[in-house]
């Protein structure tokens, strides 16, 4: 009894915009019969028009959040009616007469019918160094929800209510603006300049959110300068995970370009531009060397001559090819060669493109970048699990091998960890798989928060997952993990008004105490510990050293 309580107080805020949100669509409704009433005495007022447009606009965007999905489905039906007729410049309009018993249908069946889904954790700090968002919306109770949702995963958010905000607020520097693309108060032509004006100084990800869910809408969104567009109701799960994988994104990173180059001073002066340019740059000058440099450095680009001194680029390239690790790496030629049949040659024995010497200096640092930036979304289309952004089962493993061979030829302390959810099986078959899939995206977003740029995160398979962490003992790795158990503990989740927690349970192994095991060795081990935490009651964090089998 107590323990329901508890539940029912920490959603309680959830629970209340809801209900403030139920009582305001009364009031909603009537402005709409208000508006309807206009546009039957006076066909011609395009002032009722516009106001109907946006007040369907309205409702058609926070309905569905706040688990009325059959009123937001019909005023984004009407909505879209509206839009059009105020296109159309007609004299007179004539307005639906079933439009407001239309709504009240849709909102009793909701009513009827209602699922809920939702997460909040437990009141908790959120750390200073979070990523911080700016949240521009109008709507202060869908303000509130959307901000609840998110500090549950860790974020700092900062609610403005509308786009002038932007100009005025002393809020700390964001790392994200998640933006109403309404939240102006514009002719629908002057938007497109206007986002485009304020938004120009930011150099964090902008995404825009809407409750139309059309072509024009999004084009209009990335004309604004935008990254992305999400439609509303707003899937706040997903919504998370999107933005942590964009703030902590691989293109934050610098681009790893190697040189193999026999000029010496043009070697030297390429590596000055490129890291003039925030790249990372290593020369190769011994190309007996190359599989021991390319295993060692990961290079994102290979620049290298045609011509180098006992072999050819050519053949450099064809070898990196016959490694599965290096099939697709881009590799840019560089060379004075004016035969075309040599040139088409060595590109079909691998290579992306040619640089003619002199080399341009503006297009090498645009042409790498761009090879760079497809690279890495060829990675991460192959590479991700698409419900987490994770590191997929066979990449987290070639991780874990990757970092132990490093710490082979530079010793280096690092640690494995196996993670799981406890009792999942119950949620699937309580809640169902739609509901599981939102506590599995839940533990990876929190484990995007809770980790460092340089960990490798992965989706081991169903609810497991494994994490990989350098330069990070045991000790510390039972530390970070233990956090992250405490806090996935304190989310809250819910489906057809019952609540819910999930914990996690989690087994340590690295490489310094266990220093005679191979890659396979650590993860067996930190699966057995995994094993253990599971049989002494789950819901902990053991390390491999404390084993006593």
């Amino acid at each position: 009894m107590a323990e329901q309580s508890l539940i029912s107080r920490s959603l309680s805020h959830i629970e209340k915009l809801k209900a403030a949100y139920a009582e305001r669509l009364e009031s909603e409704f009537k402005r709409i019969e208000t508006l309807s009433s206009r546009l039957k005495r006076h066909p011609s007022c395009d002032n009722a028009l516009s106001e109907l447009h946006s007040a369907l606009h309205t409702l058609a965007g926070a309905a569905g959040t706040f688990g009325f999905h059959s009123l937001g489905e019909k005023a984004r039906e009407l909505e879209t009616i509206v839009a059009k007729k105020l296109s159309e410049s007609s004299d007179e309009v004539a307005v639906p007469v079933r439009w407001l018993s239309e709504l009240r249908e849709a909102h009793a069946a909701d009513r009827h019918g209602q699922s809920e889904e939702a997460i909040e954790t437990s009141p908790q700090a959120i750390a200073a160094d979070s990523p911080c968002l700016w949240l521009v919306e109008r709507d202060h109770l869908l303000a509130s929800y959307a901000l609840s949702q998110l500090t549950s995963f860790g974020f700092r958010v900062y609610h403005l209510d509308d786009a002038d905000a932007l100009k005025i607020t002393d809020n700390p520097e964001p790392d994200l603006l998640l933006i109403d693309h309404h939240a102006v108060q514009c002719e629908e032509s002057e938007a497109q300049d206007f986002w485009q004006s304020l938004l120009d100084g930011f150099q964090c990800p902008i995404f825009f959110t809407g409750a139309e869910d059309s072509f024009s809408a999004k084009l209009e969104a990335l004309r604004a300068g935008a990254l992305g567009y999400f439609v509303k109701p707003l899937d706040m799960t997903k919504l998370a995970s999107h933005i942590s994988q964009v703030i902590r994104t691989e293109d934050s990173k610098p681009g790893r370009v190697l040189i193999i180059e026999d000029d010496r001073e043009l070697a030297s002066y390429c590596k000055s531009i490129l890291e003039e340019k925030g790249m990372q740059v290593a020369v190769l000058e011994k190309t007996e060397q190359l599989f021991e440099t390319v295993s060692e450095f990961n290079p994102e680009l290979v620049l290298m001559d045609l011509w180098l001194p006992h072999v050819t680029g050519a053949e450099l390239a064809a070898l990196l090819s016959q490694t599965a690790r290096w099939a697709h790496l881009p590799i840019i030629y560089l060379s004075a060669e004016s035969n075309r049949e040599l040139r088409n040659q060595a590109l079909l024995r691998g290579g992306d493109a040619f640089l003619e010497k002199p080399v341009d200096m503006d297009l090498l640092v645009r042409l790498c970048a761009a090879r760079i930036r497809r690279l890495r979304e060829l990675e991460r289309t192959r590479n991700r699990d698409g419900l987490t952004g994770l590191l997929k089962h066979a990449s987290i493993k070639e991780a874990v091998q990757m970092q132990w061979q490093l710490a082979q030829r530079r010793p280096q302390t690092f640690s494995v960890v196996m993670l799981d959810i406890d009792h999942f099986k119950a949620v699937n078959d309580t809640y169902g798989h739609a509901v599981g899939d939102t506590v599995i995206a839940a533990v990876g977003t929190l484990l995007r928060q809770h980790c460092r740029t340089t960990d490798k995160l992965g989706r081991y398979g169903g609810e497991e997952f494994t994490l990989v962490l350098p330069d990070c003992n045991a000790d510390h790795a039972h530390k970070l993990v233990n956090r992250l158990r405490e806090d996935f503990a304190g989310i809250k989740f819910a489906s057809d008004g019952e609540s819910f927690t999930c914990t996690l349970s989690a087994g340590v192994a690295d490489n310094h105490q266990f220093p005679k095991d191979t890659a396979e060795a650590l993860l067996e081990k930190a699966d057995q510990a995994l094993y253990r935490a599971k049989r002494d009651g789950r819901n902990r964090v053991v390390r491999a050293s404390d084993q006593q089998v």
